[in-house]
Formats: C-alpha cells, sequence, structure tokens
C-alpha cells in the first residue's frame, strides 16, 4: 500500500484549530487506501487506526528527513514552503494544500501592523507563493471561487500549456476542490455545553452562539451591537462567544478584548453576554452545539472574506442542524442562500443583524425548516466524500521523479522567460526528456503487451494467451519489469541530478548578475553624492566647479577637430 507522509505546520491533538482539523480528518479520511504518516511541529496526542504520528521542528530541514525518505507521496499545508522551502525538491509527488490564501489573510492579520512591517509581510507572502504554483503536482483548495483564483495565478506562473489541457481538459488533475469536511457519524454529547457550566445561563434560556475564534478579520462587534434590539423582543436570549486563546501559541487577536470592551460599555457583558475562555477540546464540540437555538458568523468586506473556504464552523451547523446567520458575500453565504439553511444579512449591518435573530429565536417553525435544510445538505460533506480528489491521485500517482520531470513548466511569474538560444535549446531538450520519461512510465509495467481480439477466433486465442502462453512467460515478464523499473529509477535519478544543477547554475548566474548590478548602483550613487560634495562647497566657499565630464560624442568630435588642426599644419 502506498505510503502517504501528511504534514500540517499548525498543532494537530485535542484541541487544534482548523488547519490541524483539516489534516486530522483528511488523514482518518485516507487510511483506508494508504498507510498514513501524520507529523506536526507540536506532539499529536491523538490517535486513530492506520495513523502513525510524529513530530519535526518547523524551519529544522533534517527533522523532516527521517518521514520524507519514508513517503511515497507528500501532502502538505502550502504554508510549510516558507519554513521548508526543501519540500519544493523532494522526489516525491507533492499534494500542496491551499485551502486558505495565506496572502489574503496576512494583510488583515497584519492591518494594524507598521506600512514596513505590512510591505515585507506581503513580500514574503508573494515569494510563498510563487514557489507554491511552481512545486506543487496537486493543489486543492475549499471553493470553486478559490479554484478560479489560482487557476489564474497557475496561468501566470506558466503551470497552464497546451499539452496539459489536451490531457485534462478542466486541469481537475492539477487542483482540486477539497472542502472542509464532517463527520460521517452524527453529534453526540460527551458531557456538558454552555448550560450549567457558566453561571447566567438558565436551562431554557435561548442561546444564541458564536462557535469559532474570535480573529481580527470576523466581526463580532456587529453581533454585540444588535443585541439590545435582540433582548428588546427576547429578554432571556444569552450570547455566548467561544473566545479561548489558540491552542497552537498564535499571538493573540486584538477582537475578543474589543468586543469585551463594546459589551460591557453596552451594559450586556455578564448579563446578555458570555465569553467561553477556553479552546474546547474537538471532540467535545458538540456539547456547545447541542445546547445552541441559533449561531452566528459575521464578516466584515475584505478579500480574505470573498476568497475564504467554507468555513468549519459553518458546516458544522449542517452536521448539528443548527439555524444560524450569517454574513453575506463569501462562499458560506452563496452556499446557505443555494439550500436555505441559514438567513443572510449585508456585512456589517447591525439592524439586519438583530431583524434575523428575532425571526429565528421567535418563530420555532423556522427555526424547525432551516435545521432539516442543514441535515439534508450535511452528507455531501462527509470527509470521505471531500477527499475523493485526493484518492485518484493516489490511485493514478507516478513513482518519485524529479521536479521537473512531470510538468512542462515550474517558474515563478516574477521570472524573465529565456531569449539566450542556448536557453531555449536547454528549454527543448528538457522538454523531449520529460515526455521521454513519462512514455516510460507509462509502458514499463508491460500491461496488455497484446490487446483482447474480438469473435470467436479472438476468444480462442486470448484462452490459449491466458492459458499457456502467459503462464509460461510470466517469470521472464516479472524479471523484465523489474529491469524496466531499475532503469526509469535510473533516468529520473540523473535527470533529478541535472535538474539540481541547471538550477544551481541558474541561482549563480542571477546572484553574480545581481551582484554586478548593485554595483553599478553603488558606482552611480557615489557619483551623484561626489557631484552634490562639489555643488556644496561651491556654495559654501565659492570653490570653483570642475568642467562637466565629456560625452562619448563630445570627445569624438574633440579628436576629429585635433586631426584636422595636425593635418593642416
Amino acid at each position: 500500500m502506498m505510503h502517504l507522509l501528511i504534514i500540517s505546520h499548525d498543532v494537530v491533538g485535542q484541541r487544534m484549530a482548523g488547519p490541524g482539523i483539516r489534516a486530522w480528518e483528511m488523514a482518518r479520511a485516507l487510511s483506508s487506501c494508504a498507510e498514513i504518516t501524520l507529523i506536526a511541529p507540536y506532539p499529536i496526542d491523538v490517535t486513530a487506526p492506520g495513523i502513525r504520528t510524529g513530530r519535526f521542528t518547523l524551519g529544522d530541514t533534517s527533522s523532516l528527513a527521517f518521514y520524507l525518505d519514508q513517503a511515497d507521496v507528500v501532502l502538505a499545508n502550502g504554508f510549510l514552503l516558507e519554513a521548508h522551502p526543501e519540500l519544493a525538491e523532494a522526489p516525491q509527488p507533492l499534494i500542496l494544500d491551499l485551502y486558505d490564501p495565506t496572502l489574503l489573510e496576512n494583510i488583515e492579520l497584519f492591518r494594524h501592523a507598521s506600512p514596513v512591517e505590512r510591505e515585507e509581510r506581503a513580500r514574503r507572502d508573494i515569494d510563498l507563493l510563487n514557489r507554491q504554483l511552481a512545486s506543487g503536482d496537486l493543489f486543492l483548495c475549499a471553493t470553486a471561487r478559490q479554484r478560479d483564483l489560482y487557476l489564474g495565478a497557475l496561468m501566470a506562473a506558466g503551470r497552464i500549456t497546451p499539452e496539459r489541457v489536451d490531457a485534462d481538459p478542466l486541469l481537475h488533475s492539477l487542483i482540486a476542490v477539497v472542502p472542509f469536511g464532517l463527520p460521517a457519524t452524527p453529534p453526540m454529547r460527551t458531557g456538558p455545553g454552555v448550560r450549567g457550566v457558566i453561571p447566567g445561563i438558565g436551562d431554557t434560556d435561548p442561546v444564541i452562539l458564536w462557535n469559532s475564534g474570535m480573529w481580527d478579520w470576523l466581526d463580532p462587534l456587529t453581533l454585540v451591537r444588535a443585541m439590545p434590539q435582540v433582548i428588546a423582543q427576547v429578554a432571556d436570549v444569552r450570547l455566548v462567544c467561544m473566545a479561548g486563546n489558540h491552542p497552537g501559541g498564535a499571538a493573540p487577536a486584538r477582537m475578543p478584548e474589543a468586543t469585551r470592551r463594546l459589551a460591557e460599555e453596552l451594559g450586556l457583558w455578564q448579563r446578555h453576554i458570555f465569553f467561553y475562555e477556553t479552546w474546547v477540546p474537538y471532540a467535545d464540540r458538540a456539547n456547545l452545539l447541542l445546547d445552541a437555538t441559533v449561531a452566528v458568523s459575521l464578516h466584515r468586506q475584505h478579500l480574505e472574506m470573498t476568497y475564504a473556504a467554507i468555513r468549519s464552523r459553518v458546516l458544522d451547523y449542517l452536521w448539528v442542524g443548527l439555524p444560524a446567520v450569517l454574513s453575506d458575500g463569501d462562499p458560506a453565504a452563496a452556499l446557505a442562500r443555494e439550500h436555505g439553511f441559514a438567513l443572510v444579512t449585508p456585512p456589517e449591518d447591525p439592524e439586519a443583524v438583530a431583524q434575523a435573530l428575532i425571526t429565528l429565536l421567535t418563530d420555532e417553525s423556522r427555526r424547525a425548516e432551516l435545521a432539516d435544510r442543514a441535515r439534508a445538505l450535511a452528507p455531501q460533506y462527509t470527509w470521505a466524500n471531500v477527499v475523493r480528489p485526493i484518492v485518484r491521485f493516489l490511485e493514478a500517482a507516478p513513482v518519485r521523479k524529479p521536479r521537473s520531470a512531470h510538468r512542462q513548466h515550474s517558474t515563478p511569474a516574477t521570472s524573465s522567460p529565456p531569449i539566450a538560444e542556448r536557453t531555449d535549446r536547454r528549454q527543448t531538450l528538457q522538454e523531449q526528456r520529460n515526455r521521454a520519461l513519462q512514455a516510460l512510465e507509462a509502458t514499463w509495467r508491460l500491461d496488455q503487451l497484446t490487446p483482447p481480439a474480438q469473435g470467436v477466433a479472438g476468444k480462442v486465442r486470448n484462452m490459449a494467451l491466458e492459458r499457456i502462453v502467459w503462464p509460461l512467460l510470466a517469470p521472464l515478464i516479472a524479471r523484465q519489469r523489474d529491469h524496466n523499473a531499475a532503469v526509469i529509477r535510473a533516468a529520473y535519478a540523473m535527470a533529478e541530478h541535472q535538474d539540481r544543477l541547471s538550477n544551481e547554475i541558474a541561482r549563480l548566474i542571477a546572484a553574480v548578475r545581481l551582484l554586478a548590478q548593485q554595483t553599478r548602483d553603488i558606482a552611480e550613487h557615489m557619483a551623484g553624492l561626489e557631484e552634490a560634495d562639489q555643488h556644496l562647497r561651491a556654495a559654501l566657499y565659492g570653490e570653483q566647479l570642475p568642467a562637466p565630464p565629456r560625452t562619448e560624442t563630445q570627445l569624438a568630435n574633440l579628436d576629429r577637430m585635433t586631426y584636422i588642426e595636425e593635418r593642416d599644419e
């Protein structure tokens, strides 16, 4: 069975956030078709049949080497290429999970940082994106909208070629939609939720649940501003916000404190608005969801929202059958409009949010209608269903090969196209080599040496081949297949060595050119400083400015005049 290595950049364990949940559930769903090793930068304190776990040190190449050596295919969160660029050079087929567009998220995450810090983070994120686009064999995204975003980026990066489109017109083998998923089993209580745990919440009080981290790009403030209107209609309503610190030690967000201050200013803190101050264990999240009457997920208007995944908290509404209120504009709102499991309001509109909440809290039949629609949609999002594109890739995954042997272009979008004739020749030879390797890959197993024949005579022939010829030739064919496998491995190894050598030479040439340009820039800067110094001295001390240096044209004219004078003499 194929050995799949799954690498998470975030904590995987009893308490985990979205990236860890995604890696863990993918590992469980894929364990029936591959041997799974799941590793993370923190100790993994959960277990499941068929999954081996391990730990690596983020940024330490040697800590990944052992796991990579054992793997046939690697599935990694795309963010890992920043700390581990060596993944791009690994010989295994590489699946990159880009469900969370890093650049767009960090624009919001660093919104309150200095301009210099924001620019530097954006530059690094663009470099990371280019590296991702050049490295992946299969890209995973979470929505059709994200797929369009990445298709445009892949086109600019040179990864979409006529040959690839001819073989796969819609490029599903290059980029696949793999949304967040849901358990196939229904939710069950494992203990208390919020009732009886948070003082001030009674057994019959209606509960509005904010069931996610209070990240800075989300909008719990609009929900708090809507609460006075809701309380005026539903006096015993309680709002519970999950506000525990990230289990992986991520930098604290500003939003929890801003939400608390606003609730205090409105006189609602610890009366109608409460925080659940600890990160809820993943296996126990159903306890809070089953206590809720209505759930809410709101956001501001920005690009992160537009291209976000359908967030795991929204999918949990489907799992539990929990009516919800959502902000418009993201893929979750589009899904809610299509299937009717939530009410959708304009972003940053407290009046609309209040009216939607009042409708759901006071109309039990409407809540039941939305709950039924949520539960009806849930089976489409079980993890076993959403990972099918990965299963198909694993079934067709080739043997190990060099990074450039299975795609025509891997140059980031910022690179310049080749212009020298020798570069064109080298690229042509590389493409010919890659096509030859692909042909070897398709035929080395010696499958179907003779296609089945038709008709009565064909059936007799087929029977003779199956019962007499092939049994006699089977040992010879097996030896030839082993020989072919050794040949193709050697060919891939030589191709990989050649590619690495070419890349090192290219990087060296680029470094020399950059150094030459920097030297010219420094010389020009020094000349400018010298000229400024001369002008300053002339202004301060009356020194005469030196004559400006003659241009090449002036020097040539001077030479001609000197020649004429000497000739006339």
